[in-house]
């Protein structure tokens, strides 16, 4: 599902690259006004997480559990971005970076983020609502494990003059991922060899809380 994902991000991108904007095609639109970059950081407070795993333990039986662990959890995320305003009011941007997920585990995401903003005047402020998703990627070149992230949030621009503004975000965000280790609930953490691993799903869910600058 993160492969396919991954396919559908790359595949939207390279539509909306290739689209021109209405601005451009009345004509008078500069390189700013029709594309954007920027940069992005954000605290990562995860809250919730479920876990299902099903795996054959070293004693030759079967383990099947599910539950639910309510560990709070901070991590950060730095993220960095290039994109194309769609219309005055819509804007597809590219995101990649580094993203915590959980205790031991982050991800590099690459996705593909839709935000809605309103308002008509550009130099006053205005609130934003948006929509990311896409696939993450970590592991090492023997081993890349694929997941699959979803934001959906808000916040407030601020702009600071015609091509520079800063944002202040807010999103709910969930992370579906597996790992070759088994945590108990405690505080240990057990290895279980891959081909003893039948299932290892996990959602985490978390809220996040990030600033940035957009060009």
């Amino acid at each position: 599902m993160g492969r396919i994902s991954g396919y559908l991000t790359i595949a939207a991108v390279l539509a909306a690259m290739f689209s021109t904007p209405a601005s451009a095609r009345n004509g008078g639109a500069g390189f700013l006004d029709r594309f954007t970059f920027g940069i992005e950081g954000s605290y990562i407070s995860t809250v919730s997480a479920y876990r299902h795993y099903n795996f054959i333990s070293s004693y030759g039986y079967r383990i099947d559990r599910k539950f639910m662990d309510t560990r709070y959890r901070s991590n950060g995320e730095f993220l960095v971005h290039l994109g194309m305003n769609a219309s005055r009011h819509l804007n597809l941007s590219l995101y990649t970076g580094c993203s915590g997920i959980y205790r031991m585990k982050w991800m590099y995401p690459v996705t593909l983020r839709a935000t809605c903003h309103f308002g008509k005047e550009p130099m006053h402020g205005k609130w934003l609502a948006y929509i990311d998703m896409g696939p993450g990627f970590s592991g090492n070149m023997d081993k890349i494990q694929i997941s699959g992230t979803w934001k959906l949030g808000g916040g407030y621009r601020v702009p600071l003059s015609r091509y520079t503004k800063l944002d202040f975000l807010v999103s709910a965000r969930a992370v579906m991922t597996d790992s070759g280790a088994f945590d108990s609930g405690s505080s240990s953490v057990i290895y279980v060899p891959e081909k003893n691993l039948r299932r290892n799903d996990a959602v985490y869910l978390a809220l996040t809380f990030g600033i940035g600058l957009t060009f």
